[in-house]
């Protein structure tokens, strides 16, 4: 906890050192964007500001699709579009070359303060904004941005975001540097937790929606063929995650134990660790146990080919030990190796999916494919609900009967599978008209703040 309060102290004090930008700007160490002055400037420079480049699928594909809307609406000649990633490779994919794209550190001070600055408007871009389930350091990351843009008086909104528990003084930072942020939550739970912060927002949807995986089908059809399907047999799919390590959190004198011995396997990144103990050890392999039993089952059953999704590239570890599980060979695809067009035209090709993943419930609804959901916080909880799916199809990692709660929402979703189909594409028709009408609200909200817009 300490290394947190020390991050939040770095993010403090580069949002203080943003009240003086242009005068760094005139030293010639930053370049500054004004964003009540844009009469020389040709086009309007936007940042978006996420967890982007890590081979995380959802995250990639919320920012492609926040990048299609921008282009939609303001023209590709309009705006200059930038993008923050831990690694260019991994998402150039996604974007026409007129896309910059804004190499980010995992010490990512100077970094946020520089684009930002340079910058005349911000898009929080992550699912998971507000919440220390994962780690305090990726809310305080977004914390960095909005402050520096509350300090220079230039627009940031959050879009899509999800705000769930956070620790007191997490909150503390939220309630100061946020409080010119505008937030549309994906989920009604996250908009009743932003507005008891006090911070302005609106009910919206996840960014997600309309990604689009059409011109990958006969890929997926094909990939699967090699991996071992017979091109008949129903897919079952499955994208499990390690859900028992979170939250990471910083700490010198494990960087410095790793760097002596060598011992990095619960490494995150840098000076970030995974959560781990022998009980959340044991809790991960029950929760794999489970998944394992109840699949081999099924599978055997119905005539199942199952395939193993990892949606992350953190998932690798977990769909390796459950395909060891297994009692037939599994086809596995991992975010490491295929995009998130790949991803998703794999994904809609099962017949039935169990996930862990909140964006492996989100890419599998456009071909309508009924699913379990094993959640670890209230993300999975909230779709679920939305569909009314939740009886049966809603369970949790830590289930201590989970191996038979999970057949029992297998069996279900085989004798319902229609009416489940037809709750996913009412609910996904909804969600889409949501997007669109963020996308018209995004565009006035800019022109809102700025008339040169």
């Amino acid at each position: 906890m300490l290394m947190d309060h020390i991050i939040n102290i770095f993010v403090k004090f580069f949002v203080f050192l943003s009240r003086f930008a242009p005068f760094f700007s005139k030293l010639g160490f930053i370049d500054y964007g004004d964003f009540g002055d844009l009469k020389n400037e040709p086009k309007l420079r936007i940042l978006l500001v996420g967890y982007n480049g890590a081979r995380n699928t959802g995250a990639d594909v919320r920012v492609a699709e926040i990048v299609k809307q921008l282009q939609k609406y303001l023209g590709k000649e309009e705006a200059q579009i930038s993008v923050m990633t831990l690694n260019e490779e991994n998402i150039r994919c996604y974007f026409d070359s007129g896309i910059k794209l804004v190499p980010l550190s995992p010490i990512f001070f100077v970094d946020v303060f520089r684009a930002c600055c340079a910058n005349h408007a911000v898009i929080l871009c992550e699912g998971s904004t507000l919440k220390s389930k994962f780690a305090n350091a990726l809310t305080l990351y977004f914390c960095e941005a909005a402050g520096i843009m509350k300090n220079q008086h230039k627009p940031c909104i959050a879009y899509g975001s999800e705000a769930g528990k956070m620790d007191v003084f997490l909150e503390r930072t939220v309630k100061r540097l946020c409080s010119d942020t505008y937030f549309i939550a994906r989920t009604q739970n996250s908009l009743d937790q932003i507005q008891r912060l006090r911070l302005k927002g609106h009910l919206g949807t996840d960014a997600a929606w309309k990604f689009d995986s059409a011109s990958h089908a006969g890929w997926a059809v094909t990939q699967l063929r090699q991996s071992g399907w017979d091109g008949i047999s129903p897919l079952l799919g499955i994208a499990p995650i390690n859900p028992f390590w979170w939250p990471v959190k910083p700490s010198l004198v494990k960087w410095l134990k790793a760097k002596l011995t060598g011992a990095h396997s619960l490494q995150f990144q840098l000076w970030y660790f995974f959560s781990w103990s022998k009980r959340r050890e044991q809790q991960f392999e029950d929760y794999l146990d489970a998944i394992a039993h109840s699949v081999n089952e099924f599978a055997a059953k119905h005539s199942c080919h199952v395939v193993i999704l990892g949606m992350e590239r953190l998932d690798a570890d977990a769909c390796s030990k459950l395909s060891g599980k297994l009692a037939n060979p599994a086809s596995v695809f991992l975010s490491s190796d295929h995009d998130g067009y790949e991803m998703a035209a794999i994904l809609r090709q099962m017949s039935t999916l169990i996930t862990s993943r909140y964006h492996a419930q989100v890419l599998s609804m456009d071909a309508r494919v009924p699913s379990v959901a094993i959640s670890m916080d209230e993300r999975l909880d909230n779709i679920m609900q939305e569909l009314d799916l939740s009886q049966y199809q809603l369970l949790h990692a830590d289930d201590t009967e989970l191996a038979s709660e999970l057949k029992i929402a297998l069996d279900y979703i085989l004798f319902h599978q229609e009416q489940i189909k037809d709750k996913i594409g009412c609910q996904l028709a909804s969600y889409q008209n949501t997007l669109n009408e963020m996308g018209d609200f995004l565009i006035s909200w800019l022109h809102s703040h700025g008339s040169s817009t």
